[in-house]
C-alpha cells in the first residue's frame, strides 16, 4: 500500500453510483443562469451515491458532504445556486478546516457567478465572511481538486479552487464558463464610467457609442469564457467528458495517495468573526 493515512482502498469496497452517468449529459441547463442541484451530479460520481451532507439547511447555496470514491475518502463543495452569500461562506471555512483534521482532499465542483454584493449584505459582513473562506481554502493543506460543471466567476472563482489558488487538478466541462465578470456585468460596469466620465467633463453622451461598446465587450467576455479557450492557455488540465468525471477524478485521487495527505494543523492564522 501507499504511505499515508489512507492506503488504496480495498476493490471489493468500492461501489459503482446508484444513478446511471449518462445522465449527466441532462444535468446542465443551456442557460446558466437556470440554477441545477448539484446532488445531481454528485450522485452520479460518487461510491453507492452515498452523500453524507455537511449542515445541509445552512447556506442552502453551497453543497457540502462527505463521500467515497473509488474507495477514496473525500469531501465535496459544490454550488448550489450560484451566488455565494455570508451562511455559505462560513459552512464552507468550518468544512474546510474540519477536512483539514481528518486529512481528507476536498474537491471543489463550480457553478457560481461570485459572492452576493449589496449594502445590506455588505453590513452584514458578506466582505468578512467571504474572506474567512478564501482563507480557509488558500491555507488549506489537503489536496484540492476542481470541476467547472457551469459558471465561474469572479472572487467566487477564487473561493471555489480556482486555478489560482493551485489545486492538484481543474477540469471543466463543455458546459462551463469562466471570467473574471460576466459579460453583461462587465458591459454594464464599462457603460457607467463612460458615462460619469461624459458628465464629469460636461459633454453629450453618445448612446449610439455605448450601444457598440456593450456588443464589443460582451461579444469578447463570451468567446474567452469558453472551456476551449480557457483550457488552450492552460487554465485547466482539460475539457472532460461529463460521463467520464467519476473516471478521472479516480485517477487523480489515486496519483494523490501515491504520497502522504495531510491537512493544516493550526496554520490557518485569524479568521474574523
Amino acid at each position: 500500500p501507499h504511505p499515508g493515512p489512507h492506503p488504496d482502498p480495498h476493490p471489493g469496497r468500492i461501489r459503482p453510483p446508484l444513478y446511471d452517468p449518462e445522465e449527466l449529459l441532462g444535468v446542465v441547463p443551456g442557460d446558466l443562469r437556470v440554477p441545477f442541484d448539484p446532488r445531481e451530479v454528485i450522485a452520479r460520481i460518487v461510491d453507492g451515491s452515498d452523500f453524507d451532507e455537511f449542515k445541509p439547511l445552512y447556506g442552502p447555496s453551497l453543497a457540502t458532504g462527505w463521500a467515497e470514491l473509488n474507495g477514496y475518502p473525500l469531501g465535496v463543495l459544490a454550488n448550489a445556486r450560484g451566488v455565494l452569500f455570508s451562511q455559505e461562506s462560513q459552512k464552507a471555512a468550518q468544512f474546510i478546516q474540519l477536512a483539514n483534521q481528518r486529512d481528507i482532499p476536498l474537491l471543489f465542483l463550480h457553478n457560481t457567478t461570485g459572492y452576493m454584493v449589496g449594502r445590506d449584505y455588505e453590513q452584514g459582513g458578506i466582505v468578512k465572511h467571504g474572506a474567512m473562506m478564501i482563507n480557509a481554502v488558500s491555507n488549506s493543506r489537503v489536496p484540492h481538486l476542481s470541476v467547472l460543471l457551469g459558471a465561474s466567476y469572479g472572487a467566487g472563482h477564487y473561493g471555489m479552487c480556482g486555478r489560482a489558488y493551485d489545486p492538484r487538478f481543474l477540469f471543466a466541462w463543455p458546459s462551463a464558463k469562466s471570467a473574471v465578470m460576466g459579460p453583461q456585468q462587465l458591459a454594464g460596469v464599462m457603460a457607467t464610467v463612460m458615462r460619469q466620465s461624459a458628465a464629469a467633463k460636461g459633454q453629450p453622451y453618445d448612446e449610439e457609442a455605448e450601444a457598440g461598446l456593450r456588443a464589443m465587450v460582451e461579444q469578447q467576455i463570451e468567446s474567452e469564457s469558453l472551456p476551449m479557450f480557457l483550457s488552450g492557455r492552460l487554465y485547466d488540465d482539460g475539457v472532460i467528458d461529463p460521463r467520464d468525471t467519476r473516471t478521472v477524478l479516480g485517477l487523480c485521487l489515486s496519483a494523490i495517495h501515491t504520497a502522504p495527505v495531510a491537512g493544516a494543523r493550526g496554520g490557518f492564522g485569524v479568521f474574523r468573526m
